[in-house]
């Protein structure tokens, strides 16, 4: 992987193969671009197709600074974050694909970026209050950061979280404090293509259908849940089809 320095010099570390349109690989919330895109398959069988995919390990996670001070997360400083990599790379074509907090990320994106011409959503449904940073949302991840062990964490659906933090918490505890970034997407402001993925299992994500009326878009269910789907045939299959019809 390579690395930049961001809008506020922190290092991101980022990942860019192929030589095809580009399309960029936002992951979700305690992973990285290796958990979502590398152990799913998704990254290798978008190379086979001949794409240019782009990946990025977002503040606080993966390769990239993980500082634990909240206000280095406020303001949407992960959606200036991607910015800065389509400015570091020259990018003014994406197709953006995003991983539950990826996915949320990419709907505060796209409304003002428009270097992107589609957008493929993984992972989440229900955007009201800020989709993962809602009030709820929010508190329940606390908790579950804030356990000494998973096994003190008894939602199994969000037990995986503990499990994904492990000793590093610190930076998904300024993240999840930080301010500034709690606001739903402004869903009536994206005019581009957008397919929603969803786990049949998926307890995380919420209700899809009235993000996919909101958006105008495709939704299509898949069988796995939550930390599984991402690397089902199924969910494989829709995505190109997808991307290839862009």
């Amino acid at each position: 992987m390579a690395s930049f320095e961001s809008f506020d010099g922190l290092t991101l570390f980022y990942q860019d193969e192929g030589d095809g349109r580009p399309v960029v690989l936002l992951h979700g919330f305690a992973a990285d671009t290796n958990v979502n895109y590398v152990r799913s398959g998704i990254l290798d069988l978008l190379l086979d197709e001949g794409y240019r995919v782009v990946t990025l390990d977002a503040r606080g996670h993966g390769l990239s600074s993980k500082p634990t001070d909240s206000e280095a997360y406020a303001d949407d400083a992960m959606k200036r974050d991607v910015i800065a990599l389509f400015d570091h790379l020259r990018l003014d074509d994406v197709l953006l694909v995003g991983y539950s907090m990826g996915a949320h990320l990419a709907l505060r994106l796209a409304p003002d970026e428009p270097r992107v011409k589609a957008l493929v959503l993984l992972g989440i449904g229900d955007t009201a209050g800020g989709g993962e940073r809602g009030p709820e949302r929010r508190d329940a991840l606390l908790a579950v950061l804030e356990a000494d062990s998973p096994d003190d964490v008894d939602d199994v659906s969000l037990r995986q979280f503990r499990v994904m933090a492990g000793l590093d918490r610190e930076p998904l505890l300024a993240y999840v404090k930080a301010p500034g970034t709690q606001d739903a997407a402004r869903l009536d402001a994206i005019d581009v293509p957008v397919l929603l993925i969803v786990g049949e299992g998926d307890e995380n994500a919420g209700d899809p259908e009235p993000l996919a009326r909101q958006l105008g878009a495709t939704l299509v269910r898949v069988p796995g849940d939550h930390f599984t789907a991402n690397g089902r045939p199924e969910l494989h299959r829709a995505l190109l089809e997808f991307l290839a019809a862009r």
